[in-house]
């Protein structure tokens, strides 16, 4: 005899949000019954949970820094990861941030999932790509405890996925086929995913590759379908705070000691 399933939500008919109409934009709250049924943790266990490394754990809209002349720019990107994780879930489709190291990618991505987390309950999931290939290719090993299964299921079937650092991987017939299932699988079953690059659609440079060049054509092609494009065409801004703090330290190495 088959146990008796629980009465869907009244509210929300079991989806776990409401869509509430605003003035100027429509939004998705969640409902209390998802509240209730999320475990009770801080958002230090949930990103941990999350598998958001402890460099990103303090990533959140609001430090995230728009700076120089490139302010326009990561502003944009800013509101747009920002709309989504208020919107969330009204579409199924992700976001793809696509620009050069150190402009915010991982930032905003890890922002999206803090704020999924605490004010909405979603499961999510951070992954390094590279990391999981080379796992994956471990299990080829009979001795490593793991078997490819186990280490995809998380990946193919948490809510929200980040998928960081797409393309840092040599291409090769297995990588493709590897990344084309996860993507695939995720496109069919309607799971938002986040992704990050650095390599672009059309590089200005003949001799750098695309994004294409490094995934295959055909994961490309379905992330034009599964994700919306966030270009953030600035500058590293990891080396700009480097040469910031440099001038600083020459500066004061520069200034003649005050006497005492």
């Amino acid at each position: 005899m088959q146990p008796d399933q629980p009465a869907a939500c009244e509210r929300c008919g079991g989806i776990g949000f409401l869509i509430v109409e605003g003035e100027s934009a429509t939004r998705a709250r969640v409902c209390g019954c998802r509240e209730r049924a999320a475990r009770p943790a801080g958002i230090a266990a949930l990103l941990e949970a999350a598998r958001v490394p402890r460099r990103y754990a303090e990533c959140d809209f609001e430090n995230f820094a728009e700076h120089g002349d490139q302010a326009l720019v990561l502003a944009n990107a800013k509101e747009k990861a920002r709309r989504y994780a208020e919107e969330y879930p009204l579409s199924d489709r992700g976001l793809l941030f696509m620009g050069p190291s150190g402009v915010g990618k991982t930032h905003l991505s890890v922002a999206i999932l803090r704020r999924l987390l605490s004010e909405k309950g979603v499961g999510c999931l951070f992954c390094d790509v590279q990391d999981l290939l080379r796992q994956l290719q471990a299990t080829f090993d009979r001795q490593s405890g793991m078997t490819q299964l186990e280490l995809l299921q998380p990946v193919l079937m948490t809510e929200v996925v980040v998928l960081d650092d797409l393309g840092m991987q040599r291409l090769t017939p297995w990588v493709e086929e590897t990344l084309t299932h996860i993507v695939t699988t995720r496109y069919n079953e309607r799971r938002a995913t986040l992704v990050t690059t650095n390599y672009l659609d059309a590089p200005p440079d003949d001799l750098m590759q695309s994004l294409s060049d490094r995934i295959g054509v055909r994961v490309r092609s379905r992330l034009h379908e599964m994700c919306h494009l966030v270009p953030i065409p600035a500058k590293d801004f990891r080396i700009e705070i480097m040469r910031a703090d440099h001038h600083l330290i020459s500066d004061r190495l520069d200034r003649p000691r005050e006497r005492r």
